[in-house]
């Protein structure tokens, strides 16, 4: 049922559902490049994307540019393509030439319409153009299957090179930069965070207002936070990213979907109270709880407005509102019997109230209507806790959760997790044959 209302709500563009070969299989016939929406159900932004953005009548000149691909990356069926494209984050967009199934294209997060027109544009441009790429593009190129190959450093440099090569008034060069500073996160080494935060000083203010801006910032600044405390480049970056924020924030007619506004919103409220300024923060959540309520209402029916729920939830819980987000993920379930995103979000919230036996019960009702995904694996950590709240024996489910982490592409499984939760089962057997 999800997977008919998401394909309805694309509009003019008529996308091949989680068939890779498929889309494959007729791009080369028609001689085009293949676009490729990555996304979960979980994922606000992914779905904000699909109701907003793609679905929007702005994106009709480009239907007939490319084939279009859509991939739900928990799908079983999907892992082939999911090792095959190793994702920094969701959603991502690709164009891919179906020829040699190389990355021409790489889009990270959220855009507008106009944005991710042009985005298209660009990748069917690059495929018509064969290799005939002018020396930014190679770059870019160049990065795209470093990173696809895992060679972190490699993609770094190679987007490095793609900013440096850019030519001035390229419509590519805000998305290239944000390439790679998401690529010097990703690298995680003192070196590199230096690098993205110097990067992010220096480029901030020449962005535009825009979504790439707020992510170009947020991901320049999250490299701050991995400088030794108190360094005054991290500082600067810190204060820079609050003004920037701020400043796109406040440009009414930026292009902006309200789940980038929101997005905005938390990240400045984050910031403030980093900075202890408490009082700016709520002001900034509060702002976030009518843009969202507003929103909602705008939303033609119950699974549009839901796009925003997410974002709600963690609002009221920050505003010390619990009461508002029961009984929006309430309704939310009966309007929406078959998902298992609102009981999931109602667990969370009654486990913040301590309601203990409503949260294993809102949690139960989640995971009878979830497969083994990603996704899983975080609900069933969350149930974990509430057992373990209540005094009740949790081990069948963090077995539960080792074997889906396990089950998982390998581009997705976290090694870390899987060794935390190994060692929470040696410690409860020890503890059992005590």
């Amino acid at each position: 049922m999800l997977l008919f209302l998401i394909a309805a709500l694309h509009g003019s563009l008529h996308f091949i559902d989680d068939d890779y070969p498929k889309a494959l299989a007729e791009a080369r016939a028609q001689h085009k490049a293949v676009f490729i929406d990555f996304w979960a159900t979980w994922c606000h932004s992914c779905l904000s994307m699909q109701r907003f953005v793609l679905s929007d009548p702005g994106m009709k000149p480009v239907s007939d540019e490319v084939v279009w691909l859509s991939i739900e990356t928990e799908a079983e069926k999907n892992r082939p393509a999911v090792e095959k494209y190793p994702l920094d984050g969701w959603p991502t967009f690709l164009v891919i030439d179906p020829d040699s199934e190389q990355v021409i294209g790489r889009w990270l997060g959220s855009s507008s319409v106009k944005e991710m027109r042009a985005f298209v544009e660009d990748g069917a441009r690059k495929y018509r153009a064969k290799g005939k790429l002018d020396a930014a593009e190679a770059a870019q190129r160049d990065g795209d299957q470093a990173r696809i190959r895992g060679d972190l450093k490699a993609a770094a440099d190679a987007y490095g090179r793609s900013v440096a090569l850019s030519k001035p008034g390229d419509a590519q060069r805000s998305e290239r930069l944000t390439l790679y500073v998401s690529a010097l996160r990703k690298l995680d080494t003192p070196e590199a965070a230096r690098t993205c935060v110097e990067l992010g000083l220096k480029e901030a203010r020449k962005l535009g207002n825009s979504a790439v801006a707020l992510d170009f910032v947020s991901y320049a600044d999250n490299c701050g936070e991995r400088l030794p405390k108190g360094d005054a480049l991290a500082r600067k970056m810190r204060q820079l990213a609050i003004a920037r924020i701020r400043e796109v924030l406040h440009e009414k007619d930026a292009p902006l979907a309200a789940d980038d506004r929101s997005d905005g919103l938390s990240t400045l409220a984050q910031m403030l109270d980093d900075a202890a300024k408490h009082e700016e923060a709520v002001a900034a959540m509060r702002e976030r709880a009518r843009l969202l309520e507003a929103a909602a209402a705008a939303a033609p029916d119950a699974t549009m407005a839901s796009t925003f729920d997410p974002h709600r939830t963690d609002t009221y819980l920050y505003l010390g509102e619990p009461e508002k987000a029961e009984r929006l993920l309430a309704q939310r379930e009966k309007e929406m019997s078959e998902d298992y995103n609102p009981p999931a979000r109602l667990a969370r919230v009654y486990f913040e109230e301590k309601k203990l036996a409503e949260a294993e019960a809102a949690v139960d009702r989640a995971l009878s209507k979830m497969t083994r995904g990603q996704r899983r694996l975080g609900i069933l950590g969350l149930k974990a806790k509430i057992l373990g709240a209540e005094g009740k024996p949790s081990d069948a489910v963090v077995r539960e959760q080792l074997e889906v982490s396990r089950e998982l592409p390998k581009t997705q499984r976290n090694p870390q997790l899987e060794a935390k939760l190994e060692e929470q089962l040696r410690r409860s057997k020890g503890q059992a044959t005590r």
